[in-house]
């Protein structure tokens, strides 16, 4: 064994003078790194905001955005600052479809919940802003985020020395799944003008087919489900308009439940159904059949069994 014990590396940024600030925020804006920080005033600010939030530099021009005056932040960051207070801490207690619930502690000690549901998503307007395709694609996230801003602002704003934060999602700035700012489609995009000699016949290009459409259309098709029924579903449970803009294991449940509502209709109590899929679906798959293939065996058994219990009550 080595008597060679590692020593962790730590290579701290001092900033003691604005002459400091000046240089790092010039080689900041001058990396090109950062898309919404060209100048270096820019990143100076963000620099400075990070300091007092409490954040290093790199995290703070990643995860910092100054909007309309006001700091903002991810999630993430948040959730961090919580955690390495020391003094507070929290625990998702739910987070589905449906809501996300987040306990806050100090000193080991529950001080209170903050909540966002889907509700809460349709009240605040969220499913008609400038990230409504975020909310309707990942809602788990969206909605986590909501809560944790609000809790962090409610139960500990002493973490970030009182200053009131958001995320850019509560300012209506676009954001990705992970509640992180996007470049703005209002900012000046440098087009180049292109002269045209001579028109030409362009070709038609084929349509391209969403295969989770494909998908569910096949099943719904074979299973004799309404597509009023599906589209229902799908703003109730995913809040979303269209099987395109589910993900695929979100697919699945819609899958389920579509052949959950076919036995259902055959006479299967509903508890039943859900767990006679679950068993042989996949099995069958498994198996090497088509998805198509695996319900229509499935369908056939839950039709004979329906047939025995029907011809067993009757006599």
């Amino acid at each position: 064994m080595s008597d060679i014990t590692p020593q962790k590396v730590s290579v701290p940024i001092s900033i003691r003078t604005i002459d400091d600030l000046s240089r790092l925020s010039a080689m900041l804006a001058k990396s090109g790194y950062f898309s919404d920080s060209k100048e270096a005033a820019q990143c100076g600010v963000k620099v400075l905001a990070g300091l007092e939030l409490g954040f290093p530099t790199i995290a703070s021009m990643c995860g910092i955005h100054i909007i309309n005056g006001k700091p903002t932040l991810g999630a993430h960051l948040m959730a961090a600052a919580v955690k390495r207070s020391g003094k507070y801490n929290y625990r998702v207690t739910q987070l589905d479809n449906n809501g996300c619930t987040i306990a806050f502690s100090e000193n080991g000690e529950m001080i209170g919940e903050s909540s966002f549901t889907k509700q809460d998503t349709i009240a605040a307007g969220a499913l008609d802003g400038k990230n409504a395709h975020t909310w309707k694609k990942f809602p788990r996230n969206m909605m986590f985020a909501r809560a944790m801003s609000n809790g962090v602002r409610w139960y500990c704003p002493d973490i970030f020395t009182g200053t009131v934060v958001y995320t850019p999602d509560e300012l209506d700035e676009a954001t990705d799944e992970e509640g992180n700012l996007v470049k703005s489609v209002s900012e000046p995009v440098s087009v180049q003008a292109t002269v045209v000699e001579s028109p030409q016949e362009t070709t038609p290009q084929p349509t391209t087919v969403n295969p989770h459409n494909e998908r569910v259309k096949k099943i719904r098709t074979l299973l004799g489900i309404d597509g009023k029924a599906v589209l229902e579903w799908l703003k109730t449970e995913m809040l979303v308009n269209s099987p395109a803009e589910l993900e695929t294991i979100q697919v699945d449940e819609l899958v389920q439940w579509m052949a959950v509502q076919w036995a259902v209709k055959q006479g299967v109590q509903h508890n039943h159904a859900e767990n006679s899929f679950r068993k042989h679906i996949p099995a069958i798959i498994q198996e090497g059949y088509t998805e198509v293939d695996a319900l229509k065996l499935w369908m056939e058994h839950v039709q004979q069994q329906a047939e025995q219990k029907l011809s067993m009550s009757v006599g």
